[in-house]
């Protein structure tokens, strides 16, 4: 049986196809020496001239040692902006005396990412955790030598405080991993007036200590959405929380919710100390604080908007913040009414 002619595909092209559809680059070298395939700028070199300068510098440096019979790993960093990191990995085919070889070149940006995020987020966390925990250890020791009623109670309250601050800490750290990690269901109906009705009922009586008043209103057909109730709750605990915390006495926090096309848009605003301008694009970063000494005086762990924000992209809604300082911030979060 003979094939038909019109059928047949170059195996040329067939590698050229397939080496196309990776993620990483390559560079192809005969055993002459010369570049067969290279498609690294066009995957990587669409970033600018200087990323495609510099790619093409490493990799004519990396061929030349493999000419040469030595084959290796190089790391390159871009600065950018934006920057990014190469890996780049030499690797011999066929015959020893007359070597063909491949250059392997792949994008690890998102990765080193990753990884300068873990870091951080480890670093942050062993300060914040070493913060409260010091602080027990040294009243604890106070304690140990004092005798004085009055200074024992006062220094039992601070370590109440400390120990508080520290359980609120763990509490919103296995959140914001339960929230990260977890795969939520989101078939189920969650009412979000009944919802934000219990959360307005739960804050009231630390409202009513600072003497603020929350108002709730809703302009709404249908509270229903589709999401995972726990974290949405989450989300909007944090909001009114923080709205609580920031606020001046005597004023009001007001929580709105309305109908948007294909949606529910939720509103939480203060009249508090507001953010300024320049902190607003970093608010939702973890253990980031605007204030961060007011933080701690209220027991704000810096975590609450970055669980704000885990929590409305699992629901694949939009939230936006404006403030004014001095005069009060609104988070407006919208929320599809499927969120699948």
């Amino acid at each position: 049986m003979h094939s038909d002619p019109s059928l047949e595909v170059d195996a040329t092209e067939i590698w050229k196809l397939a080496a196309a559809s990776l993620g990483v680059a390559i560079v192809l070298v005969d055993s002459n020496g010369r570049t067969v395939y290279a498609d690294y700028l066009d995957k990587f070199g669409q970033k600018g001239f200087a990323q495609r300068v510099l790619l093409d510098r490493a990799v004519s440096g990396i061929k030349r040692d493999g000419k040469s019979g030595i084959f290796r790993q190089q790391a390159l960093e871009i600065f950018g902006p934006p920057r990014s990191y190469f890996q780049l990995e030499s690797k011999p085919l066929g015959k020893e005396e007359s070597p063909s070889f491949v250059v392997i070149i792949e994008d690890i940006t998102a990765r080193r990412h990753l990884e300068e995020i873990r870091r951080d987020f480890v670093a942050n966390v062993s300060h914040e955790l070493k913060t409260p925990v010091g602080a027990i250890v040294l009243l604890a020791d106070a304690m140990s030598q004092e005798t004085e009623p009055d200074t024992l109670l006062r220094l039992a309250n601070r370590i109440l405080s400390e120990g508080d601050r520290l359980a609120h800490l763990v509490s919103d750290l296995l959140d914001l991993s339960k929230i990260e990690e977890t795969a939520i269901d989101l078939s189920r109906k969650v009412n979000l007036l009944e919802l934000v009705a219990e959360i307005v009922e739960r804050s009231t009586p630390p409202a009513s200590e600072k003497q603020i008043t929350i108002e709730l209103s809703a302009h709404l057909e249908d509270p229903e959405i589709e999401g995972e109730r726990w974290q949405l709750s989450s989300a909007f605990s944090n909001l009114v929380d923080n709205a609580i915390k920031y606020s001046e006495p005597g004023t009001v926090v007001a929580i709105s919710l309305e109908e948007t096309g294909g949606g529910v848009v939720v509103k939480v605003m203060d009249h508090g100390i507001g953010i300024p301008a320049r902190d607003l694009h970093r608010i939702f970063e973890r253990f980031y604080r605007v204030d961060a000494d007011r933080a701690r005086t209220t027991g704000g762990t810096g975590l609450g908007l970055s669980i704000v924000r885990h929590v409305i992209d699992n629901h694949h809604g939009e939230i936006a913040v404006s403030s004014t300082e001095g005069v009060g911030t609104t988070f407006t979060l919208t929320l599809p009414r499927s969120a699948r």
